[in-house]
């Protein structure tokens, strides 16, 4: 999950070509990541849902309450979306429409495609940790959820150097 998440954040951030032209890997702050995260963190949350549907029981968290927990993260979300739109930007190399009618597309478009993208790497074993590891920090108020969540990512990105940023 931690590098899946990584995975999120990368995908957010950056097109592969504008980052394979970088020798060194770029830094954010700890604060940019956890915006990133933060915005991301509804769409996984229903992605997830949606590809682990078949391989939990009825009751499991993912289908029986992370609706809810969506519907509690999207403000924060929302208020993530000009830092994590901003650091996605820099990582990038390139803008993102600001106040135009297209930064309304690509708010909508960057965390379920992220999203999606993730899921896809998720098995059986894999959702059953996410289902754990989410009925666990969804009593957490959405600032505290997304910081845990932000510092699972900074070490999965530690882990994996495929990941083309660094959280410093």
């Amino acid at each position: 999950m931690i590098r899946s998440a990584a995975a999120a954040v990368c995908l957010l951030a950056a097109s592969s070509t504008a980052m394979a032209q970088t020798q060194e890997r770029p830094c954010i702050s700890p604060a940019q990541n956890e915006a990133l995260v933060a915005y991301a963190l509804p769409d996984l949350i229903g992605a997830l849902e949606t590809r682990c549907a078949s391989s939990l029981p009825a009751k499991a968290f993912l289908g029986a309450r992370s609706d809810a927990l969506q519907k509690k993260l999207r403000p924060q979300a929302d208020r993530a979306w000009p830092r994590a739109r901003d650091t996605a930007q820099s990582l990038a190399g390139t803008r993102l429409p600001v106040d135009t009618r297209f930064e309304s597309v690509a708010k909508a478009a960057l965390a379920p495609a992220a999203a999606a993208m993730i899921a896809r790497s998720f098995d059986a074993g894999r959702c059953q940790v996410a289902d754990r590891l989410l009925a666990e920090l969804a009593p957490l108020p959405p600032e505290n959820l997304a910081g845990v969540m932000a510092l699972f990512v900074e070490l999965g990105i530690e882990e994996n150097a495929d990941v083309p940023f660094r959280v410093c």
